[in-house]
């Protein structure tokens, strides 16, 4: 017997229609996991047994910051007494030997932890052979950080002020990072000629295998001292992490240089060709102390017997709410000058700042 059309065309209703509740109590059901698993709280145990929950912001030169909902400020923890840990988001982990992972941190036994890569391969690896750790976000905003600070100086004799401000910006994913900072200068004095000094730098460097980078960078100096308008030198070059631990750091960079000036002076600007080889040396774990130096050296191709040389020293102490002091020396030498007598440009900086991120 033949059926109503009325009641098959009612019946494929009534069959959509549970379709669709399906579908949207899947996909409810799916947004409550998901909300789920976000209010999840990363955790922490310390080797005294006690137990913190929250939100890990990052491992940083021997200090974890993690985040609580019961505190106005982040915690900040010594890592070598961190017995295990348990972060809900992707990280980008920065291993001794500069052994560098992206995916899920899991503490399974104590002193241990397991990181779930995207291919969810695991690899097991002692908590103490992390140098650093922090979230690689997906949003491209939020991977940047930087930080500012400013000084002024002022005394009554020769009517003398003094004003400088410094400022840095960072990006972080899991295979580039860049870094741009300015350092600026200025200084007024009775019956003395206005002094300017600014240097600034941009890095981008491409992280490869067996401890290598690839690195592009374009420093900037102007410096009435060595009556120097602008020299803009791009430069590009390989580099090697040398020794990479939770302690201490050390990298080495060498490549090629155009070097390009202009001076107070137009009649004396020029173009060159030079080598650079740097060293960059951090040491981690000082407490609230962040201690940075590195050292640039400019042999010259196209200028016979001509050498650069820049040298940056900077030590910060951390306050709480993300506040710092800093204090800082850079000096510039240049052993074939464009005037006589302004070999070597120095400054001591300090400063009080704030960082973001």
């Amino acid at each position: 017997m033949k059926r109503p059309r009325s009641l098959v065309l009612f019946k494929m209703l009534i069959i959509k229609i549970i379709a669709v509740k399906s579908s949207l109590l899947i996909l409810i059901f799916s947004v409550f996991i998901s909300f789920s698993v976000n209010a999840q709280n990363d955790t922490i145990t310390l080797k005294s047994g006690d137990i913190l929950a929250g939100e890990i912001k990052l491992i940083s030169e021997g200090v974890l910051a993690i985040e609580t909902a019961y505190s106005d400020t982040d915690f900040k923890i010594e890592f070598n007494k961190v017995n295990k840990l348990v972060i809900q988001r992707k990280c980008l982990i920065i291993l001794t030997k500069a052994r560098r992972r992206f995916g899920f941190i899991k503490s399974n036994a104590k002193q241990k932890i397991t990181i779930t890569l995207d291919n969810n391969l695991q690899e097991e690896y002692a908590i103490s052979e992390i140098i650093s750790l922090q979230e690689v976000r997906e949003n491209f905003i939020q991977r940047f950080t930087g930080a500012i600070d400013l000084s002024y100086n002022f005394a009554k004799a020769n009517k003398t002020n003094q004003f400088s401000v410094t400022g840095k910006l960072n990006y972080n994913s899991e295979l580039w990072r860049f870094e741009a900072n300015i350092s600026s200068l200025k200084t007024n004095q009775e019956n003395a000629e206005l002094t300017r000094r600014t240097e600034a730098n941009i890095e981008l460097v491409r992280l490869l295998r067996k401890k290598l980078y690839f690195i592009i960078e374009i420093p900037f100096l102007s410096n009435t001292e060595q009556a120097i308008d602008s020299r803009i030198s791009p430069s590009f070059g390989v580099g090697k992490f040398v020794i990479s631990t939770n302690k201490l750091y050390l990298g080495l960079s060498s490549g090629f240089t155009l070097n390009i000036e202009n001076y107070t002076d137009a009649t004396l600007d020029k173009s060159s060709s030079e080598v650079f080889i740097t060293s960059t040396f951090n040491i981690y774990d000082l407490k609230d102390f962040d201690f940075k130096t590195d050292i640039k050296f400019y042999p010259s191709i196209s200028e016979r017997g001509r050498i650069r040389t820049d040298y940056n020293l900077s030590l910060k102490y951390n306050l709480p709410l993300d506040f710092y002091i800093k204090l800082g020396f850079s000096l510039n030498y240049d052993n074939k000058p464009a005037f006589s007598g302004s070999e070597v440009d120095y400054i001591f900086t300090s400063g009080f700042g704030w960082s973001f991120n």
